[in-house]
């Protein structure tokens, strides 16, 4: 396990107390929607089980040490409980404590209620002084006096519980310790996906057929896996000290240093999205005869990619635009599938477009069908797509470049170019994918509009069966 190493050089003039943290914005989307997704992202990260992680338990060591608090903990929050991965110190609340025993707190007796609303962490300093806290177990059962709370995030931005450190005085954290205390959530977080994807290696290999490959491929293919997986600790850990530093935590930035401070932190960004597409790209292939049927926030999803890939579309001058039609925002769909399709389909324009452009999303109802409507504008060219994309969507739609139809399996079925000479780019094959995919959750990628009033490139996805929501909501 690569540990983080971190430093202790005291408090800067900057490095003041924090007596409040805001809390709470209204959590978007809805909190029924919000606790299914965490449950999943739950469920699929195997912690809904009873073992103990490794990485949660250094990740909290390191906390509480730098902080100097006696007790703390790493959990996650199911839909009634907050259960307790990693612990430190709980010996220190008495010798055989229940919250020792059981490593679980009922939702609304623990900590991690607001931190699920907010996104961000709680500072109490002391907790006998609120009333929503000052009768709760934490306190009364277990003496609890202070408490700062940081969200645990996972790399799809889902928060699925929270680092916590306590303690038996009142007491106050600084800007420091809050900082510090999510930088460590963050890397125990990382670390733990890097070694439950390492450990997926070769489950992934073989569902992607590699079996059929030559044993050198396939261990190539597993130690790329391996390698990107691996990026993430480091770049955790350089992104956290950078945004610590940007905010001159442990002093004032010359105006260079901050120039420098700000491009690493941008940098890291833009590098710990790109790893998480590739996993996500790899995940998506390994099972692509699955459909699951999740109620999508098909904005808030557009938005996320959008977020994703505007340090990209900022290096080209791009601008990229999301808009959707009111009143259509939640629909029955594979979230997975339907975010490879964003970001591939966004991400080829973006590589494509002319300097100065404005790339342009626009989800809406065509009949029973979610249509993903995407285009260019330029002050120069006017709307339209690229020449590079339009060549290589017609070549698509008139079957001159198309997966396999015998086969299901995106993995297994390679492509099968006809003899005509076919239009292509870097990127070219991102388009190709969103095609896959489209056809994979039964829709279909289309040309509309001509060379005067420009074409539009309109990616039709059918709602899948109902789970549990209103019919009327797509």
């Amino acid at each position: 396990m690569h540990s983080p190493s971190f430093s202790d050089p005291g408090l800067s003039p900057t490095d003041v107390a924090v007596e409040s943290w805001p809390c709470c914005r209204v959590p978007q989307p809805s909190a029924s929607q919000q606790e299914q997704q965490r449950l999943e992202a739950i469920a699929a990260l195997d912690l809904d089980s009873s073992h103990g992680v490794p990485a949660f338990e250094e990740a909290i060591q390191l906390a509480a040490r730098f902080v100097n608090a006696p007790v703390g903990w790493v959990s996650v929050v199911t839909a009634t409980h907050e259960t307790l991965k990693a612990t430190y110190g709980l010996s220190v609340l008495g010798l055989g404590n229940e919250l020792a025993k059981q490593r679980q707190l009922p939702l609304e007796a623990g900590l991690s209620a607001c931190v699920l609303t907010c996104g961000e962490p709680v500072v109490v300093p002391d907790m006998a002084q609120l009333s929503a806290l000052a009768q709760s177990d934490l306190v009364t059962t277990y003496g609890i006096a202070a408490c700062c709370v940081v969200p645990l995030v996972t790399a799809q931005q889902q928060c699925i519980g929270t680092l916590a450190v306590v303690d038996v005085q009142p007491r106050s954290f600084s800007q420091r310790d809050v900082s510090f205390l999510a930088m460590a959530a963050r890397w125990g977080m990382a670390e733990y996906e890097r070694t439950l994807g390492a450990a997926a290696t070769l489950g992934y290999t073989s569902s992607l057929g590699l079996e059929a490959r030559s044993p050198t491929d396939t261990i190539r293919l597993g130690l790329i896996s391996q390698l990107v997986q691996d990026l993430r600790s480091p770049l955790t850990a350089v992104l956290g000290m950078a945004d610590m530093l940007s905010r001159e935590i442990y002093g004032p930035l010359t105006k260079k240093q901050r120039e420098y401070t700000d491009i690493v932190r941008r940098s890291s960004q833009t590098l710990m999205a790109q790893v998480a597409e590739i996993l996500e790209l790899g995940a998506a292939c390994s099972e692509p005869g699955e459909l699951v049927p999740t109620a999508v926030d098909i904005t808030g999803l557009g938005e996320q990619v959008v977020a994703t890939l505007t340090p990209m579309a900022d290096k080209l001058a791009h601008t990229l635009t999301l808009t959707s039609e009111p009143g259509e925002h939640l629909w029955i769909l594979d979230q997975r599938t339907v975010k490879q399709i964003f970001y591939h389909s966004l991400h080829s324009l973006i590589e494509t477009a002319s300097e100065n452009s404005t790339i342009r999303l626009h989800t809406a109802r065509k009949g029973s069908n979610l249509a993903l409507t995407l285009w260019v504008s330029n002050p120069w060219m006017g709307d339209g797509l690229p020449p590079a994309v339009l060549r290589l969507v017609q070549a698509l739609s008139a079957g001159q470049y198309l997966p396999n139809s015998q086969e299901t399996s995106m993995a297994s079925t390679p492509l099968q170019p006809t003899t005509q000479p076919i239009p292509s780019f870097r990127n070219g094959l991102g388009l190709v994918l969103s095609q896959s995919l489209a056809r994979h959750h039964g829709g279909q990628m289309q040309l509309h509009g001509n060379a005067a009033t420009g074409h539009r490139l309109v990616i039709g996805l059918p709602a899948l069966k109902n789970v549990g929501i209103p019919s009327t909501m797509g």
